[in-house]
Formats: C-alpha cells, structure tokens, sequence
C-alpha cells in the first residue's frame, strides 16, 4: 500500500498548519497515514482518537476527513484551546476499562478507525486496546502512535510486558489458522479450530509496523 506524493504532501500540509505533531515537522506520522486515510476523505466514517490536549489533532483532522463523524477523548480539558462544534469531545480515562465501557454506550461504537495518542504507557495503550478493538467495524483499523515509549521505563517500557510484546503476541494470533489447519484461509474452518479461536485469531486480518505506528486492521 503505497501513498502518492500528492496525497502525502496534501495530509502533511493540514497537520503542519493545524500544529499537529503528527506532521513532517515532528513524527512525519502523516506519511504512514496517507496511505491508509486517503481512501477514506470523502467517506462518512466515524472516527475516535485517543488524546486531545490542545485540539490540534481536532482541527487537523476536521479539515481532512470533511465527512467523518469525529470523536476525541481526554482525561482533562485542562489544555483544551481548540474547540468545535462539529466534534464530539470526551471527558475518559483511557487506562480504565469501565470509562472506556461508558465511551462507547454513549458513543455507539463501531467505529471505522480508533486512534490511540494519549498517554502513551503501557497500561494505558494496552487496556484501551483490548477495550476497544471489539467496537472497531469489520474492515476498519485500531491505530496505536508513539511505540517508542515501549522502550522506555518511565512509561513502563522496556520489559516483557511492553506494548510492543502485546503487539508481537498477536502475530501468533494473525498466523493461528494457518498453523493448526496448513489452509492460510478462514473459509469452512473446522469446529476444532473454531471452538480455539478468541477475538484476536478470529478478527485482526494483519498488522502492520512503521517507527512508533502500528496499525492493526480489522477482518
């Protein structure tokens, strides 16, 4: 999956007059994500990203995704300066699961692409992970930003339970069906292996990594 340079060069220009950090100014996020947004500008998608601080995200993503049905939690408004009437903001603590749980009763769910920039710890990206990734739509995608911090022991990194390793666990979860049947092919699957397959067997189509980004699509 390959973005055009134009495609690329029109994203990283809204993140870069937003002041998003996601932009070539900082992270160059926007070069992974032109790939997979792109097809999605003129879609009436409903998207929900993790992490607001300023709003800068909020206004990036306004300007590019003109259709989408736009979500953004926080765990504060304290640093809020960007506000808009066309997004839906809320107030969750993304490391505690029955927040989360009360984020998509309110919300609806089925979200086409969840975003996780928050708070970057290990707790944090993995609960809201295994939150949330059910109320991703089938063919959507759960982003997480900022991996590096699984190196890091200040945001609890740089051990077995990283969100890296959580990441990596699910690539024998990708491969399951394969590895017990020897058919790479979820069609007619026999009750034996149907009966072992949990959420993550059963739903993540692939994962795919970039410095700092994965992004797990959804069957």
């Amino acid at each position: 999956m390959e973005a055009s340079e134009e495609q690329y060069r029109y994203l990283d220009a809204i993140a870069l007059d937003s002041g998003a950090d996601k932009g070539s100014n900082y992270h160059n996020y926007t070069q992974v994500y032109a790939k997979y947004f792109a097809p999605l500008i003129d879609k009436p998608i409903k998207f929900l990203e993790i992490g607001i601080y300023e709003g800068s995200s909020v206004k990036m993503w306004e300007k590019y995704l003109k259709k989408a049905d736009l979500h953004f939690v926080d765990i504060t408004f304290d640093a809020l300066k960007y506000q808009s009437d066309r997004s839906h903001y809320h107030l969750c603590n993304q490391e505690n699961p029955q927040d989360l749980k009360v984020l998509i009763e309110s919300t609806g769910g089925n979200f086409d692409v969840i975003l996780d920039d928050g708070g970057h710890t290990m707790n944090q990206q993995i609960t809201s992970f295994v939150t949330l990734f059910p109320h991703v739509k089938s063919g959507g995608m759960y982003i997480i930003e900022d991996l590096h911090t699984s190196y890091w022991p200040t945001f609890g990194g740089g051990g077995a339970h990283s969100t890296i390793n959580f990441l990596k666990s699910l690539i024998d979860d990708v491969n399951f069906v394969g590895a017990t049947t020897t058919k790479a092919s979820h069609q007619n699957l026999p009750y034996s292996t149907v009966k072992q397959l949990n959420i993550y067997r059963k739903e993540v189509e692939s994962i795919h990594f970039y410095d700092s980004v994965a992004v797990i699509l959804k069957r």
